[in-house]
Parts: structure tokens; C-alpha cells; sequence
């Protein structure tokens, strides 16, 4: 009589959901292997349910939704079982103010990496870079982890403080970081002008009003005649899908393709094409890396595929599918991966990237220069070289003439501004009893340089001159103004 009691429940427990996925299948035929498909789960539901030691492990809605969750995590890593909760922290990551440490993170092979750090934020400042793994949260392994579980971690109430152990790069060893937990204040847009009409435009991150920013900065660069135009993307992680549509239209011509949407069909679904004429016809380069991804992909995608721009850097994330929000009962919801964005020409971003037109690759310091700075010796050198030149990095100007003897045709070389400062900073470093390794500073000796320029102009005169020297001695900068130039004399050659 046992036997046969339990045999009926299981036979109710089985049955039941039979009418619901006929339901949401449509029946027809080939549907019935769906279903003995998913006999084992309900079998193995009803075993739990009423014979598992601990009773209070076994709580239905428990179990059901352990076992949404493991059917979805199978899938991919952007596809995930929202609690009523995590529906509500996912609502909030579109705006352009929140809490935390300023990092869009993800799930790549199985790892919780750093897409990028967003400037100006407390991991930005920290010194997290994109690539960065993060192995814990506050002593815990995220081994397994899900995204939005991460997100829960790391966010919390301004002002406090969180742990997390990164491994970077090929490096054996962990970087235990502290950071402070602040209201992140995302200043989408940042634009300059630098040399021979070059105008500079830093878009990081595709959230709130960046198309608006980006107008605004478009029209303030035409005022000061910027004939060319470099796009800085490099650890942008994307965000809204529309702000990237909208920002591509100002530099394609009406009625182009900007992105479509290919799904489980294969065909094309959403098209996104430009709706207006072009505002900025000049030159561009495109500055990527592997921080790069979603929003940041599409636009650069659509430039190159439109010939409208040189893509320069390394190879951007791969970051390009489409999660479509079905919301749930009780508050929760379902993000699923519903389709995969595409470029005008039909090329897969998803797990691929954009692949720059020009390779290259970003200065990697070596470990000793990445142990000097961390340890604080650049801001130090800092300090002491506005001591003795109180104009900071004006007095590092070259004289403008060079003197020579007319008697014995002598000339009194002069030590370039950049070897007098290489110099300086050797001397520092021996005062404070530093080993000079000469062939690690020679390998880093433009990372060196913009790192030391960097910290006297913070010193000196704050966070915007600081910003504006790094932008001048970037290498990728400097290479893309390069290649503009010639570029344009070769169109005026021709």
C-alpha cells in the first residue's frame, strides 16, 4: 500500500506539468520526446520532496527554482533566473548613477572578469584593469558565480569597503585590493582638442544621454575647426543599445545599415539604420581594446563596415548578444539570450569582437615599473619635482636654439626634456635606495614618462590637467594623430 501511494504521487507530480508544457509547447508531434525529456526532473523532484533527510531543504519553491537556475546557467553566461530582487538591482544598472566600485564585470569561460573599469570611479582609481579576474569577493571564491550575484556583492552603502583578490594577466600571483564603495557618477563624454586640428572624443560608457554628450561635444569640436576626429573606445563596456544607434548616426550618411539582430531563424529581425544625415564628415580613427564590448562593438562594427573609420587597437570583447526580459510570476523574471547582434556586412560580434584594421597593442609595463607605481614612488617623484620647479611641466620646454662655436664648430648638445626627466626620477629612486634595472625602464620608457607627466600635472594643477597630459602622451593617441595626418596628406597629395 506504500508502494502504491508513493507511485500515485509521482504520478500526479508528473501528469500535472505534462498539460502545462503541452500548453507552452503547442503539442504536435516530436513534443512527446520533450516530455520524457523532463520525466527524470520531475521524478527526481518528487524523490527529494518526500524522502530527503532534512526536511527543510526540500521547500517547493526552493527546488523549482535551484532548478531554473541550473537549466539556465547551462546555456550561457548572460542568460539568468532573476529573483524578484535581482529583477530589481537589474532595473537600476540602466541608469547613469549608482553604487559600487565602478566595474562592468561578466562571465567569460567560466571566469568573473572585468569588462572594464569606468573612469574616474574608486576601482578605476584603485589601479583594476580590464582583463582583470576577480577570484574572490571578501574571501569568498566566485568559482561558479553568476553575474548579477557578483553585482549583489560588490554593491553596497556609500562609504564602505569591499575585498576582492584579482589575478591579472599571466601572472601566478593574487592582488588583494580594498576599495571604497561610492555613488558612481558616470561623466559619459570627455573631448579636446589636440594637435593640427585633431579633435579627441572619449565616449565611456553608452548610458543615460551619450548621444545628447556626444552631440554637444561634436558641435563644441566644429567651433574650434577639428577637421579629423579620433573615438576613443578602449574599456568602454558598452550600455543602451539606442545611444550607440543614435551616436552612429552622426557619422553615417541616411538610410545605412547601423546594426541588425539575427535570432534561432537565422534571418534578420530588428534592423537599426541612420535617420538622419551625417554631422561630422571628416576623418576617423576608432580606438578599441579588449575592453571594448556591446555598445562600443556596434559602433565601431558600423564605421568599418561603412569605411567610415580606421579601427585601431586590439580586439574588442565580444560581448554581442541580445537578453530579452520575460518577466515571471511573483516578481521574477527570466533574462534570456533571444538573438545575437550583427554588423552591416553580416559579421557575428558575439564571442568574436571587432578586429582593428591597424594591430595595436597597448604598453604593457613590466613588473617592476607596475611595483614603483603601486607603491607610490611615481606620486612621490611627483612631490619633490614641484619643489624644485614650482612651474611643473613647463619648465621641462627644450630651448629653442641650440648654441654653436663659430671657432672650433663646437656644439653644446642639450639632454632632451624627457631624458632630463628619466634622469630626475633615476635619482629619485636611488635616493630612497631603489634598484635601477635599466632594461625594465628602458622597455617601459614611455609608460614611465606619461605615468611621471601625469602625476606632477595632478599634483600641480588637479584631476583635469592630469587627464589632459595622459591624453597627450597616450602611444595609441599619438599613433592615431599620426595616422590621420598622413592620411590627409595623402588625400591633399592626390
Amino acid at each position: 500500500p506504500v508502494m502504491k501511494k508513493k507511485a500515485f504521487l509521482t504520478a500526479v507530480l508528473i501528469v500535472i506539468p505534462a498539460v502545462c508544457f503541452a500548453f507552452l509547447f503547442g503539442g504536435g508531434g516530436g513534443k512527446a520526446d520533450e516530455y520524457e525529456a523532463l520525466k527524470p526532473l520531475m521524478e527526481v523532484y518528487s524523490i527529494l520532496k518526500n524522502n530527503y533527510v532534512d526536511e527543510e531543504k526540500v521547500v517547493p519553491s526552493e527546488l523549482t527554482e535551484s532548478a531554473i537556475k541550473g537549466m539556465v546557467s547551462h546555456v550561457d553566461p548572460f542568460s539568468q533566473y532573476l529573483d524578484p530582487q535581482r529583477y530589481k538591482d537589474m532595473n537600476e544598472d540602466t541608469k547613469a548613477e549608482f553604487g559600487g566600485l565602478g566595474i562592468e564585470i561578466a562571465v567569460k569561460d567560466g571566469q568573473l572578469m572585468v569588462v572594464a573599469p569606468i573612469e574616474d570611479t574608486p576601482a578605476y582609481e584603485a589601479g583594476i584593469k580590464a582583463g582583470d579576474k576577480i577570484m574572490t569577493i571578501e574571501g569568498e571564491s566566485t568559482e561558479g558565480i553568476e553575474v548579477l550575484d557578483a553585482v549583489h556583492k560588490l554593491r553596497g552603502t556609500p562609504g564602505t569597503k569591499v575585498t576582492i583578490q584579482i589575478q591579472r594577466g599571466i601572472e601566478q600571483r593574487l592582488r588583494d585590493f580594498t576599495i571604497t564603495r561610492a555613488v558612481i557618477k558616470i561623466r559619459t563624454v570627455r573631448y579636446s582638442v589636440l594637435e593640427d586640428g585633431t579633435g579627441y572624443l572619449r565616449i565611456n560608457e553608452f548610458m543615460g544621454d551619450a548621444a545628447g554628450a556626444v552631440d554637444r561635444a561634436l558641435k563644441s569640436l566644429a567651433k574650434s575647426k577639428a577637421e579629423r576626429l579620433i573615438i576613443d573606445l578602449r574599456n568602454n563596456p558598452g550600455g543602451l543599445l539606442d545611444q550607440a544607434v543614435r551616436v552612429a548616426e552622426f557619422f553615417l550618411p541616411k538610410d545605412r545599415l547601423i546594426v541588425y539582430t539575427e535570432g534561432r531563424a537565422k534571418t534578420k529581425g530588428m534592423e537599426f539604420k541612420s535617420s538622419r544625415n551625417m554631422d561630422f564628415k571628416g576623418d576617423i580613427a576608432v580606438l578599441i581594446n579588449r575592453g571594448s564590448a556591446s555598445a562600443s562593438e556596434i559602433l565601431s562594427g558600423a564605421l568599418q563596415d561603412h569605411n567610415r573609420a580606421v579601427i585601431i587597437g586590439t580586439q574588442s570583447f565580444g560581448k554581442g548578444s541580445v537578453q530579452t526580459i520575460i518577466p515571471l510570476s511573483g516578481g521574477s523574471a527570466l533574462r534570456l539570450t533571444t538573438a545575437q547582434y550583427m554588423t552591416p556586412s553580416g559579421r557575428k560580434i558575439h564571442g568574436v569582437g571587432i578586429k582593428p584594421d591597424i594591430i595595436l597593442e597597448e604598453p604593457i609595463p613590466t613588473a617592476y615599473t607596475s611595483n614603483l607605481f603601486d607603491k607610490g614612488y611615481f606620486e612621490g617623484f611627483a612631490g619633490e619635482f614641484l619643489k624644485k620647479n614650482p612651474d611643473g611641466l613647463v619648465s621641462l620646454a627644450q630651448k629653442e636654439s641650440v648654441k654653436v662655436s663659430e671657432t672650433d664648430v663646437k656644439v653644446l648638445f642639450k639632454k632632451t626634456p624627457e631624458n632630463a626627466l628619466l634622469d630626475e626620477f633615476r635619482k629619485f629612486l636611488r635616493k630612497k635606495e631603489i634598484e635601477i634595472l635599466d632594461h625594465e625602464m628602458a622597455a617601459d620608457r614611455e609608460t614611465i614618462l606619461r605615468w611621471l607627466k601625469s602625476e606632477i600635472a595632478k599634483k600641480h594643477k588637479g584631476r583635469e590637467e592630469e587627464r589632459k597630459v595622459s591624453v597627450e602622451n597616450d602611444v595609441q593617441i599619438r599613433r592615431a594623430v599620426d595616422f590621420l595626418n598622413a592620411l590627409a596628406k595623402l588625400k591633399a597629395g592626390a
